[in-house]
């Protein structure tokens, strides 16, 4: 299942701030349109949109912008995020660079750093930021991913997960 976020019919400038979500499945057909629950903006919301992807299924994801704390969920839970070189790319473009693995985002170095988050003195998850200046639970992401380099040549649709 690939996930897409949108705005007016078009890949939303930032994940959680889109109107909906559009799920496809591996052959581009649209399985399901839904309003976006992390519109309300707070950590409920943004879990609630988390959790549905998680439930349909989805193997990638694709952003134009995406927050450091959400994207590391996404890559915990073993989601392939994927950012494609036009932000304006039709659909048909975007489900092909959810193909590209040349285009998945593999750490939170390269997400936005959720500023609002860390201001707001952390929402309490064990996350380990509890107002200490920032949220650090993606260092585990990266030295996951770090630990798994070697299956990255061998990525296939649903991500950069071990085949068992």
């Amino acid at each position: 299942m690939i996930v897409i976020p949108m705005t007016r019919g078009h890949l939303a400038g930032h994940f959680t701030k889109a109107q909906q979500l559009a799920f496809f499945n591996a052959q581009g057909q649209l399985q399901q349109l839904i309003d976006n629950p992390a519109l309300g903006g707070n950590c409920a919301d943004k879990s609630a949109m988390l959790n549905h992807i998680k439930q349909q299924g989805a193997q990638v994801v694709i952003v134009n912008q995406i927050g450091e704390r959400m994207l590391g969920k996404l890559l915990d839970a073993g989601i392939s995020v994927c950012r494609p070189k036009e932000r304006n790319s039709s659909l048909e473009q975007l489900l092909l660079a959810a193909k590209d693995t040349s285009l998945r985002l593999l750490d939170t170095s390269s997400a936005k750093p959720s500023l609002h988050h860390q201001a707001k003195g952390g929402c309490g998850e064990p996350c380990g930021c509890h107002g200490s200046g920032g949220c650090h639970h993606h260092n585990m992401t990266q030295s996951v991913l770090l630990q798994s380099k070697q299956y990255v040549s061998e990525a296939h649709f649903s991500g950069f997960r071990p085949q068992k």
